[in-house]
């Protein structure tokens, strides 16, 4: 008989001795230990040190040894093996046909995007959505506001509305698209936007654990831009006169920086953690694209 506090504690261990990278959700083998275990013995995600010495059954220890040796050797994250991911306060499917959901852009929509956007909040874009996190997180907070979420992925948008009926937020547009071409002019407040980003030196260095993740959702190209740059430009026509772009980049910022040296960014400091966050306003973007409008 094991109890629950041998199984986490040597599951922690074997996780550590296998160096994995904690990058999907979770801050430290320690945490992904406790999800692996209460996941494999069925057991609910807030459940406590009470059952730290009970019995692990059977059942429970064979699943957690296919995981274990699945994170372990082949690298896949945990929220790949037990099917789920949060973040903030909802819960979602999780699986390779989107990324993880981890984006510090948790925090500008727990936040109701203030004190960045201000007046009434009609309508909010959730743009290369992937499984929907964003913005089903945004339209639980926002009952009233109209949410849409686009991808040019089959896939991704296949996730996106097993979670939205999961979340039972039935409300929600989803549709495809590339980028926000789909769009009418000036029809939307907040577009939220986690583009593909990743660049090439960046892709070639990744713990191997982001290789379970669709390569479509992260590489762009050799400065991570591919599509930041007609983003910029689709954001402007779509956004209503007081709209705002809140844009993720991560490492990725530098390069956003040197392409725009007119342009001052506003990046944000988040209780999420994270980096490489900005909030343009529309009247930024339309300076701001002058040069690529320029250029193209």
């Amino acid at each position: 008989m094991k109890t629950y506090r041998q199984v986490l504690i040597e599951t922690e261990q074997t996780l550590i001795n296998a160096g994995v990278f904690c990058g999907h959700g979770y801050e430290s083998e320690h945490d992904e230990a406790v999800a692996l275990v209460l996941a494999a013995a069925g057991l609910p995600d807030n459940t406590g040190a009470e059952i730290l010495d009970e019995a692990v059954p059977d059942a429970a220890l064979l699943q957690l040894a296919d995981w274990v040796s699945k994170r372990t050797g082949e690298r896949v994250p945990v929220a790949y093996l037990t099917g789920w991911a949060w973040l903030g306060p909802l819960k979602f499917r999780s699986d390779a046909r989107a990324l993880v959901p981890r984006s510090p852009l948790m925090s500008v929509v727990m936040d109701g995007f203030e004190p960045w956007y201000h007046g009434p909040l009609d309508h909010v874009v959730d743009v290369c959505c992937g499984g929907g996190s964003l913005g089903l997180l945004a339209a639980a907070g926002l009952p009233e506001t109209k949410v849409t979420l686009l991808d040019i992925d089959d896939d991704a948008l296949s996730l996106a509305q097993e979670n939205r009926d999961l979340t039972g937020l039935g409300s929600v547009t989803i549709a495809k698209s590339d980028l926000l071409t789909v769009l009418p002019d000036a029809c939307c407040d907040v577009v939220l936007a986690n583009p593909p980003y990743v660049d090439a030196q960046d892709m070639a260095d990744l713990p191997p654990e982001y290789r379970h993740e669709p390569s479509l959702a992260l590489e762009a190209g050799a400065d991570g831009l591919d599509l930041v740059h007609r983003l910029l430009i689709d954001a402007y026509r779509v956004l209503h006169p007081e709209g705002v772009l809140f844009l993720e980049v991560g490492n990725s910022w530098p390069a956003l920086e040197a392409s725009y040296p007119q342009f001052a960014f506003c990046w944000l400091e988040l209780a999420s953690g994270g980096h490489g966050v900005c909030v343009i306003n529309k009247g930024e973007l339309s300076d701001l694209i002058r040069p690529a409008d320029s250029k193209a």
